[in-house]
């Protein structure tokens, strides 16, 4: 409670000021009603409350000068009022901080109402000194802005400019070159980032325009029309892996495809993903009078629909004539290929050589990529003019024999001992064949290689040298021999096995 609080409610007058020193004697002081302490509260020190004289401020007239209502200038001891005492300790966080405060410091507990310890008796000037010990810390009183100060009861002074809540820090003369550098960075990262990505965004943007399928259905039409309309590179960018051998994906083999057989889409639909992040596609087409029903597997992959399967394949490996080249719908296909990529469709065989080719029909249908064309059907042969090339070439062969002027010609049947007391005279060697006969037996066309029987009578006729006089000597026998035939060659060669 305030030492200037009446103690109820009511008109309270103005207090007239202190008189100041010389002033006339009439105006010198004038009764003012003053606040009596009760002793009791000092003997009892905490245990009680404080009791106050009340006061009736309606009956109350300023006296005449000189009434003992309250000290007048000349009676004050101005020496006995106590000096300032040393600054007090700072108790805000503004004091401590920044060591300035424009607000007064709040009043303590101390100051207010200083402790009376048991028996002490009020001080002369009717004011407890207060006790100041050097351990005890002085705290603030909590104060709140909508209340007014405690000290005075005025209100509390306007806000600085400076805003108490902020710390003001002091930043270094290079901090904004390493923030501009860190910027500058981040940009750089950032667009190789972009840079990294724009061929997945590229992707995306074609989904999102409709330039690539935007769906697994719509994928695997794409790829079947693509087949049907003979553009290979277009079907090939379905394909997820792209197939490495494109020896069969080109416009040329699949033009000669549909000219052979049509490929017509009948029915794409699409069925249920897989927990692997697939989907699989069921199709039906027809190549030319074949009708064929498969499934595909499709995924979303790098911004797009793609087909998971491979195209189909053709094993080459059984179909190839050794050292013949072989031509598939009109594209030569490698020697050291044995199993080639094709999209579904048709594929004919051919060697392109006069003496050995497939037989008819000398075509393959790819189906799909889960099965497997037939090969078992399609077979090389020995065309009429490969089999007149062997035979010519063994009469080639028997020709050359038959010319030596040797008993023991390598690679030749004659093996004709002849009689150590009779040397027989070079020059005088002939040979004469009858009754010659010539077989194609076997073929094993795949090696390129054509076996034919030679039969015949040969007449050796030959001079002797007997006791120095040359001497006719006939002598006949029969030859069976074996000739091999390389057909891989222009002309073909013979070579006897037997």
């Amino acid at each position: 409670m305030s030492m200037e609080d009446p103690g109820e409610a009511g008109t309270r007058p103005a207090t007239p000021a202190w008189p100041s020193a010389g002033a006339d004697s009439a105006a010198a002081s004038i009764p003012t009603p003053v606040r009596v302490v009760s002793s009791e509260l000092y003997e009892r020190g905490d245990q009680g409350e404080e009791e106050f004289e009340q006061f009736d401020w309606d009956s109350w007239q300023p006296g005449a000068v000189g009434d003992d209502d309250g000290p007048v200038a000349d009676e004050v001891d101005w020496d006995a009022v106590p000096l300032a005492a040393d600054p007090p300790e700072p108790t805000s966080w503004r004091e401590k901080v920044i060591g300035e405060s424009e607000w007064p410091r709040g009043i303590t507990l101390s100051e207010r109402e200083p402790a009376l310890e048991p028996g002490a008796s009020l001080p002369a000037g009717g004011t407890p000194e207060p006790s100041l010990d050097d351990e005890d810390e002085l705290e603030p009183v909590p104060t709140s802005l909508a209340e007014p100060l405690l000290a005075s009861g005025g209100a509390w002074p306007p806000a600085s400019a400076v805003s108490h809540d902020v710390v003001h820090v002091r930043v270094a003369p290079w901090a904004p070159f390493t923030t501009g550098l860190a910027l500058a960075v981040a940009m750089v990262l950032v667009s190789a980032a972009i840079l990294s990505q724009t061929g997945r965004l590229g992707l995306t943007l074609a989904v999102l325009t409709g330039q690539v399928p935007t769906s697994a259905d719509a994928v695997v039409d794409a790829y079947l029309g693509a087949i049907a309309r003979g553009d290979a590179e277009k079907a090939a960018s379905y394909l997820s892996p792209q197939p490495t051998t494109t020896v069969l994906l080109t416009d040329a083999v699949l033009k000669k495809s549909n000219e052979l057989s049509p490929f017509t889409i009948v029915s794409v639909k699409a069925g249920l993903s897989d927990l692997n992040g697939t989907q699989r596609v069921t199709a039906t087409y027809k190549i030319g009078d074949v009708a064929v029903s498969t499934a595909f597997t499709t995924a979303f992959s790098e911004g797009q629909w793609v087909i998971r399967d491979d195209p189909g394949r053709i094993g080459v490996g059984s179909l190839r004539a050794s050292g013949i080249p072989l031509f598939i719908n009109g594209q030569e296909v490698p020697e050291n290929i044995d199993s080639l990529p094709a999209f579904p469709g048709t594929y004919e065989l051919s060697t392109q050589s006069p003496y050995i080719s497939f037989t008819s029909p000398s075509t393959l249908i790819v189906r799909s990529s889960d099965e497997a064309p037939i090969i078992g059907a399609v077979k090389l042969e020995l065309t009429p003019a490969g089999r007149q090339a062997a035979l010519d070439a063994v009469r080639t062969a028997v020709n050359a024999c038959l010319g030596k002027k040797e008993l023991q010609p390598d690679g030749c049947p004659q093996n004709i001992e002849p009689s150590p007391k009779e040397p027989v005279i070079p020059d005088t060697i002939v040979y004469t064949a009858k009754f010659e006969s010539s077989t194609i037996t076997t073929e094993d066309l795949r090696l390129s290689v054509v076996m034919v029987t030679y039969k015949a009578s040969w007449l050796l006729n030959v001079k002797v040298d007997v006791s120095g006089t040359p001497r006719d000597v006939p002598f006949p026998f029969d030859v069976i021999v074996l000739w091999q035939v390389a057909m891989d060659t222009s002309p073909p060669v013979a070579v006897m096995k037997s």
